[in-house]
């Protein structure tokens, strides 16, 4: 299993959340308010001296391909960027050790269901 944890300007939380759809990942989570400073552009504190903050998310991939897959679509995200703002950061790493919750119930009303 792979864990990839993705920081980047609120502005391109959606599409990388349209990226994960992409790919077909679907184990992840969204920090959608995160603070930020980085060596790359100016920090996103949410103040008024520097406004604007990041957002983040956590992957969690069983499938190396798809994360690799993420990586490298990331990395042409990056060299197409309009300004540093747009700018992805993302760190990955394998996880050798987890414990994959099954359900105790079926889930209800989920749209991954009906896919």
């Amino acid at each position: 299993m792979k864990f990839t944890y993705i920081t980047c300007n609120i502005s391109m939380l959606e599409q990388m959340e349209e990226l994960l759809k992409e790919l077909e990942i679907q184990v992840y989570q969204v920090i959608p308010k995160a603070l930020a400073e980085s060596h790359f552009d100016i920090p996103h504190k949410d103040t008024a001296v520097w406004p604007g903050f990041n957002a983040s998310l956590m992957v969690q991939e069983e499938v190396p391909a798809k994360s690799e897959a993420l990586m490298k679509r990331i990395e042409e995200m990056n060299h197409t960027a309009y300004n540093n703002s747009e700018l992805i950061a993302a760190y990955q790493w394998t996880v050798n050790t987890f414990v994959l919750p099954e359900p105790v119930a079926p889930l209800q009303g989920s749209a991954a269901l009906s896919d």
